[in-house]
């Protein structure tokens, strides 16, 4: 089974309680019986990010954790875990993917997006465009997508220099008329330009989304649109947002 590593937990002194992610059965959370110890079947294997052909003994009422019997390295991604922003990236990737699953419900667009981020990150794109990829396309696949193309109270269409703010429990964006009366935590103000940019990115391939320049501004305005968005809708905080920051005011454009 084709496997992605979202999580590692120790568990006593020589076992591992792993969670991935999955193209065939979703998400997963087993033991890996003396992984620490191990010299063959799990050394340097069962790592965060790792892509891998996993093999284990499934219960039959799915409750619990499955035991891992073994795994082959497919892809090591080691520059996720070598570099800062590479790791934080990566890690608020994995964060989402793990809080938007649930157990033994396989999405293979989810799986597929999930390895073209971390592919991306680990090959050299720039993180933070990456990241903001990642999360145009999660959301939509889950259901969230974005409506960008107008004020969704008043149908003002026409962005022509109008101010807008992304109201994350409308799921859309307000005009200046009318989110004025709502302004609050869960509203994220957005240039124009930043709005043509995103919905561009929706309507992309991921194979042609490298064509898209953000600038400083758009990056900045896109992740907080993100990072409130993606807490209101799961009502907890994300952790590696907490981190991200760090590395936010480097320039952002694609390479």
């Amino acid at each position: 089974m084709t496997a992605i590593v979202l999580k590692v937990n120790d568990l006593g002194e020589s076992d591992k309680i792993v969670t991935f992610y999955s193209m065939q059965a979703g998400k997963i959370a087993g033991v890996a019986k003396g992984a620490k110890r191990s010299k063959k079947r799990f050394s340097n294997k069962l790592e965060i990010f790792s892509l891998l052909d996993v093999m284990y003994n499934a219960l039959e009422d799915r409750a619990g954790l499955v035991r891992i019997v073994e795994a082959e390295l497919l892809a090591p991604f080691m520059s996720l875990r070598e570099d800062y922003e590479r790791y934080v990236n990566a890690a608020l990737v994995c964060e989402l993917i793990y809080y938007w699953s649930r157990d033994y419900d396989a999405d293979k667009n989810i799986f597929h997006i999930l390895h073209w981020a971390l592919q991306g990150i680990d090959r050299g794109s720039t993180p933070l465009m990456v990241q903001i990829f990642f999360q145009v396309k999660l959301y939509t696949l889950l259901g969230y997508r974005l409506h960008l193309s107008g004020c969704i109270k008043c149908q003002n269409g026409e962005q022509s220099g109008v101010p807008y703010a992304f109201h994350a429990g409308r799921h859309g964006l307000l005009c200046r008329n009318c989110y004025s009366a709502l302004i609050g935590r869960e509203m994220v103000p957005l240039s124009l330009n930043t709005i043509k940019l995103l919905q561009h990115a929706q309507e992309l391939p991921l194979e042609k989304l490298e064509r898209l320049r953000f600038s400083d501004v758009s990056v900045r305005e896109a992740l907080q649109l993100f990072r409130v968005y993606g807490q209101y809708l799961l009502q907890r905080e994300i952790a590696a947002w907490n981190f991200l920051g760090k590395s936010e005011g480097q320039t952002c454009q694609s390479r």
